[in-house]
């Protein structure tokens, strides 16, 4: 019932900003759980290439929003760092 005037009085929220939050939300947990399994094994192939399509699809969420926009940033530097550690074991 009260949609609509919440809608009508918050116009910067819509619906697809909910969603891209709460995919931001997600990726960024995902993010945390991989980057501890790799500071406990930094020599795990597998994780290695999951955080990376990980920050690839952060990069993605976070660009595409005007909230999250100022992550980016930081995503390319852990992606950096993680290049690094990549070289570091081969």
């Amino acid at each position: 019932m009260f949609s609509k005037l919440k809608e009508l009085f918050n116009p910067g929220e819509s619906k697809g900003e909910n969603e891209n939050d709460e995919s931001v939300e997600r990726i960024e947990k995902e993010l945390s759980d991989l980057e501890l399994r790799l500071s406990q094994n930094p020599a795990d192939n597998a994780t290695q290439k999951q955080l990376m399509i990980k920050y690839n699809q952060a990069i993605q969420l976070f660009s595409n929003s005007t909230r999250h926009r100022n992550k980016v940033d930081d995503v390319f530097v852990k992606i950096d760092e993680l290049r690094n550690t990549i070289r570091k074991n081969i």
